[in-house]
């Protein structure tokens, strides 16, 4: 790319897509000085607080169902459909937003082992919040959304199956909030060496991309939450999402996975497991600043972050932005692993 947009060009280039507003944007940049320090003060911390996307508690995928829920009703659609992990943050914020937006949501959730008795964190929610939630085994997931699809058809209603569109989405959302990034390090006179979150589709998709459009010269660095069989597996969805990204802001740029930096080396061996590097970057956030990050999504992206820090793979000096994507309420269904930890084994 030999020009790169300015701010204000990308945000002409996304304004013609449907969109309703869900948050106060843009979200705080703040500084975490007590968590930079523990770290042994090799790195200045900054936090974009995207925990703090108002509608559902907070989360990244606000920003993706700003542009989910207007492209439904722009569509003539009446009812969401979703489902992914039983613990799902993102099915958690998309019944909020649908309930915000007068629409009907019903959500088709893998059982799981945190899933048994009485709803607790992001389930309870998805109740609180007035979504229709069924609960299925995860081998038989996809189906039962097909299912629920061809019921509300007959029904009369024009159901919105939540998939890969509404990814782009969320790039086209986090390429503006790497916009927000820049901008407000510009006005508190900090240059931005990195930028890590957790994750691998859109959230990341959208960093890249913003990245490239902007002409952002720092490193964005991501961490995925579960273990990918290959590299392609790991990467290559995200190229996917970031060139229909540019394709739908109208920019001829093209991306490889050698654009996309990811890891899925603090993982762990299972999705939804805790991992003692997570949990020990999670209380380290807590008892120095205040903060939660949740020990299935964001707190494996922290452990990340501050293994890069202690190795040096994030250069001493260094100015780096963590972005913090969420998940609060999903702790509270982590509460016998986080008491644990905390308590000291």
């Amino acid at each position: 790319m030999t020009t790169p947009w300015t701010t204000d060009e990308l945000r002409r280039c996304v304004s013609p897509l449907p969109r309703v507003e869900l948050s106060h944007l843009p979200t705080p940049l703040e500084a975490w000085p007590r968590f930079a320090e523990a770290l042994g003060g090799r790195v200045r911390v900054l936090a974009k607080r995207d925990d703090l996307t108002s509608t559902g508690c907070g989360g990244n995928k606000i920003r993706k169902l700003e542009f989910s829920l207007a492209a439904a009703r722009a569509e003539g659609c009446d009812v969401i459909v979703h489902g992914l992990a039983g613990q799902s943050n993102y099915c958690r914020q998309t019944a909020a937003a649908a309930a915000r937006c007068g629409m009907k949501c019903v959500l088709v959730l893998a059982l799981d082992h945190k899933t048994d008795g009485v709803p607790q964190g992001n389930l309870l929610l998805d109740h609180l919040f007035g979504a229709e939630v069924r609960m299925v085994a995860p081998a038989e997931q996809a189906a039962a959304k097909e299912a629920v699809m061809a019921e509300l058809r007959a029904q009369g209603h024009k159901p919105y199956l939540v998939g890969h569109r509404d990814e782009v989405f969320g790039a086209v959302g986090y390429a503006l909030c790497l916009a927000e990034i820049l901008e407000q390090a510009s006005a508190m006179g900090q240059r931005i060496d990195a930028v890590c979150v957790s994750g691998r589709l859109g959230t990341t998709a959208g960093l890249v991309l913003g990245k490239r459009l902007l002409g952002f010269t720092g490193t964005v660095q991501s961490f995925h939450v579960a273990p990918s069989s290959s590299d392609e597996a790991l990467r290559g969805p995200t190229v996917k999402v970031l060139n229909d990204a540019a394709a739908m802001l109208g920019s001829g740029e093209r991306f490889t996975i050698d654009d996309v930096r990811n890891t899925d080396a603090y993982a762990g061996p299972h999705y939804g497991e805790p991992t003692p590097q997570c949990l020990e970057a999670m209380l380290l956030l807590g008892r120095t600043e205040g903060v939660v990050v949740s020990p299935v999504y964001t707190a494996k992206g922290l452990a990340g972050m501050v293994d890069f820090v202690r190795t040096g793979r994030i250069a001493a000096g260094s100015t780096v932005v963590f972005v913090h994507t969420g998940g609060l309420t999903e702790t509270f269904a982590y509460n016998e692993e986080v008491y644990r930890a905390a308590a000291g084994g």
